[in-house]
């Protein structure tokens, strides 16, 4: 009798913690690990030359320089690439706060233009959360002009 109660409490209670592990589940960011700081960053702009002119094919990219093993390595993530009007919309989800090695690169795949790098301090910083169990956002409205290579 008693093991039999016993076997109750423990299946019982399996079924409790096994629904509210399902239930924790259920937020709105599939990506946010439970006491991870974090913040979605926005960016959204048009990329054109001197004249003004929209430069479509623009590679937008997350870069982040880092030592790692005495070694330097440089972190290039692609976001999304221009339109033909040269706008552009990405979406990063950071699971930690930029630092000043870390920035958005935009790059000419067709090699006409001189690469553009933007440093976190060019960004607005994130807002929302308390600092602790943080998920903030930021967006981030970038017009950028590149300089167009003479020599192609």
């Amino acid at each position: 009798m008693e093991v039999n109660c016993f076997r109750f409490l423990n299946l019982l209670l399996t079924l409790m913690l096994s629904a509210l592990g399902f239930v924790s589940c259920l937020g709105d960011d599939e990506y946010v690990e439970y006491g991870t700081p974090s913040a979605v960053y926005i960016f959204r702009g048009t990329v054109t030359d001197g004249n003004g002119n929209g430069l479509p094919n623009v590679k937008v990219s997350y870069v982040n320089e880092y030592n790692s093993g005495g070694q330097s390595n440089r972190q290039v993530d692609s976001l999304t690439i221009t339109n033909e009007e040269g706008k552009y919309e990405a979406k990063w989800h950071a699971y930690s706060f930029w630092d000043e090695k870390e920035g958005l690169l935009f790059s000419d795949e067709d090699g006409n233009s001189v690469d553009t790098f933007l440093k976190y301090s060019d960004l607005s910083k994130p807002k929302g959360g308390d600092g602790k169990w943080f998920e903030g956002y930021s967006e981030n409205t970038l017009d950028i002009k590149m300089d167009i290579l003479s020599d192609k």
